[in-house]
């Protein structure tokens, strides 16, 4: 039975496939503010311990915008602890989403741009429009990517690419962002989040804890030398090799039928 969770901000829809799908409700542009990300947060750390959640898919509502950045009204007249504690909450709500125990695939439409791009970046996969356009303007305001870009970016499309988008700030189309990496796939317009869900749906139907090794292990170990990874990856290898589901892959291949994975450690 799907069930959906309506706050003013944040849809979320937990559907029977184990996919739940997180709606950003700020349109037209689902632009990030402090009582939004407050809520995205919130519905992040409900999702990360919901055992019937296998898989996220991120999108934002309607086709005009994924999410094009920050809501600027009134930042003329922000103080600087507030401009600090809305830079904190986006910080931690990027690092949920980032560092979240689940896979995760991003759906876009329209722009994704500023603290937007930088949200995508924080997903494991992005399937976007043919029509979705990406940026990070933060220099033509002066500013910079406050909120992750500096790291997350270059780790996706290589420092020099990263650094061309920063210094100039200007707009590539979704051809362009599948070919320097920043993307996984393009799909048709207005059917994003189609090919994001089919997709998050069949990796909802792997086993669970060989997706959480994939997922904390290769961050965990993208940061570090290759001599410190070996070591790590042994600890990660006789985890899974041991695990019910590997032998039961193991056997099902041999016996040429599907195999019964185990949902539950």
């Amino acid at each position: 039975m799907t069930i959906t969770y309506e706050n003013h901000f944040v849809l979320v829809e937990k559907r029977e496939s184990s996919v739940a799908l997180v709606t950003l409700n700020n349109p037209p542009l689902n632009l990030n503010s402090v009582p939004s990300l407050q809520e995205l947060g919130e519905s992040l750390r409900k999702l990360g311990t919901d055992p019937d959640v296998r898989v996220l898919v991120l999108t934002g509502s309607g086709n005009k915008a994924f999410n094009a950045g920050s809501d600027l009204t009134g930042f003329k007249e922000m103080a600087g602890n507030f401009t600090g504690r809305k830079f904190k909450i986006e910080t931690d709500v990027m690092n949920s989403l980032e560092f979240i125990g689940k896979p995760t695939v991003c759906a876009v439409e329209g722009f994704c741009m500023g603290g937007g791009l930088e949200l995508a970046c924080c997903c494991d996969i992005r399937i976007v429009s043919e029509k979705a356009l990406f940026s990070q303007p933060e220099i033509t305001l002066g500013l910079y990517p406050a909120a992750g870009g500096l790291y997350r970016l270059p780790k996706l499309i290589g420092p020099a690419r990263a650094l061309e988008m920063m210094y100039l700030g200007e707009t590539i189309d979704a051809t362009e962002a599948y070919r320097i990496g920043l993307v996984n796939k393009i799909a048709p317009a207005g059917a994003a989040l189609e090919h994001a869900l089919t997709m998050a749906e069949k990796i909802a139907c792997r086993p669970p804890n060989a997706l959480r090794v994939i997922k904390e292990g290769m961050r965990k170990m993208w940061l570090r030398e290759s001599k410190d990874n070996h070591y790590t990856n042994l600890e990660y290898i006789e985890g899974i090799f041991n695990h019910h589901n590997a032998i039961e892959g193991v056997a099902a291949f041999l016996g040429k039928r599907a195999p019964r994975f185990r949902y539950t450690e």
